[in-house]
């Protein structure tokens, strides 16, 4: 499912080829796929972590301390947990692999924004003649605006701040921005029939269709489970209205999430068969991809392994035709590799094949940007789950601990409660200082 490297490496022959530079390609992919500057470096050359490792130590032959791919994994998933801090001079080193400065590896927040003289030098024209209800900065509108005219770039400006929201929910957790979305949620249904076209209605139906999606993301997460399924059946009527059978068929997969969570394999894989009659045969193919991923999940609370897999298989093979292009704006962040080895990892878990959980799950570590607290979170959990059931203990109190310290960043309830229910599957091992360390981390700090 997940793209190797060499397939970036052709991708990044081709930009290449019209004069783009590694430096360009790698903003380019940190922006499209949500990569770590090292990260987009690395593949922006086609580099393995291993062929890293190896053209490390062919410059720098160190006998007693050779350079290993794992160390290269560490370099990369820092600044999380389990990373480790590059030196300068490992940066500079890295560098001089990847043909670029030492400072563009280490990424890092961008306030270049609050240079008052890169507002003065801004294009004045911009906004002119606009009127409040058409800025499209992403920003809400004032309290106690009036908005007479519906206009594509008054909807635009919607689109923007859910994704804002969505954004900022990876980083902060639900509980900072449910709120505020359900306020711009009711903002959008309020206007829907001061449109100025029926393409313009139809739009902001989809638009709200998409806040009315996250808002029930949001809801799981807080484990408002009745809240979700409120905002499912609205996700699924404003699709209806808009006629796209794309987003009806996602809002019955969410549907199906809530069932799931609570490991109602039998009621999510009724969901989810109707999700995909309803997708048809035009369905984009990352919503179809996504749903084969849930019916793989659904198939291991059933424990019906053998379908699981099928399932599985075939998410992966349509997954090789997703593309930015025919993926919707709602479910781009399933376009990216690092989300894509993340739910096959957790699938592969439910279905009992822990040994390939964590190949898929540590690869998602790797490339899940850091400000992915809560996905980053969820991960380390799901990584717990496939060492326990490998009985290897130490390592699943090692994950665990780390996907706690990150539940409690974003205040996820949902993570947190799965952590619990980790604390059951540890039982057995109760008299390991290592699950004596992380029960008193979860249960009593």
């Amino acid at each position: 499912m997940a793209r190797s490297a060499r397939s970036y490496q052709k991708e990044a022959d081709d930009l290449r080829a019209i004069g783009w530079t590694y430096q360009q390609i790698a903003s380019h992919w940190r922006q499209r796929y949500r990569f770590n500057p090292r990260v987009a470096f690395r593949l922006a050359h086609g580099l393995t972590q291993a062929d890293v490792a190896r053209r490390w130590n062919e410059q720098w032959p160190d006998a007693e301390a050779p350079k290993t791919a794992k160390q290269i994994s560490y370099w990369e998933i820092w600044p999380g947990p389990a990373g480790r801090t590059p030196s300068l001079d490992t940066l500079n080193k890295l560098a001089f692999l990847y043909r670029c400065a030492a400072g563009e590896l280490l990424g890092g927040e961008d306030h270049s924004h609050l240079d008052t003289a890169a507002l003065s030098a801004s294009d004045p024209e911009v906004g002119a003649g606009r009127s409040a209800s058409e800025r499209v900065t992403g920003a809400p509108l004032p309290a106690g605006a009036v908005l007479t005219r519906v206009t594509d770039r008054v909807v635009e400006d919607m689109e923007i701040l859910t994704d804002t929201y969505r954004r900022l929910d990876y980083r902060e957790g639900s509980g900072k921005v449910s709120a505020d979305l359900g306020a711009h949620l009711h903002r959008m249904l309020e206007v829907s029939n001061r449109t100025i076209s029926t393409s313009t209605h139809r739009r902001l139906l989809r638009a709200a269709g998409d806040a009315a999606q996250l808002a029930a993301w949001l809801a799981i997460d807080a484990q408002r489970y009745q809240q979700a399924h409120g905002y499912c059946r609205l996700t699924i009527s404003l699709a209806e209205k808009a006629n796209d059978r794309a987003l009806h068929s996602y809002g019955l997969g969410v549907l199906s999430q809530i069932h799931l969570h609570r490991g109602d394999g039998r009621t999510a894989l009724s969901l989810l068969g109707t999700a995909r009659d309803v997708g048809g045969p035009g369905m984009p193919a990352a919503v179809y991809s996504w749903l084969g991923e849930a019916t793989g999940e659904a198939y291991g609370f059933l424990d019906e392994p053998r379908q699981g897999m099928t399932a599985l298989a075939e998410a992966e093979r349509v997954f090789d035709g997703v593309s930015v292009d025919n993926t919707p704006a709602w479910l781009s962040f399933f376009n990216a590799d690092c989300h894509a080895a993340r739910l096959k990892g957790r699938c592969l878990t439910r279905l009992s094949r822990p040994a390939e959980a964590t190949r898929s799950l540590y690869e998602a570590l790797t490339l899940l940007p850091a400000d992915f607290v809560r996905e980053r979170s969820g991960t380390f959990i799901d990584l717990a789950v496939a060492y326990t059931q490998m009985n290897q203990i130490e390592q699943a109190c090692h994950a665990a601990t780390q996907a706690d310290v990150l539940a409690r960043r974003t205040g996820s309830e949902r993570n947190r409660k799965r952590l619990r229910q980790l604390l059951v599957d540890l039982l057995p091992w109760a008299g390991l200082d290592c699950v004596q360390s992380l029960y008193r981390q979860v249960l009593i700090n």
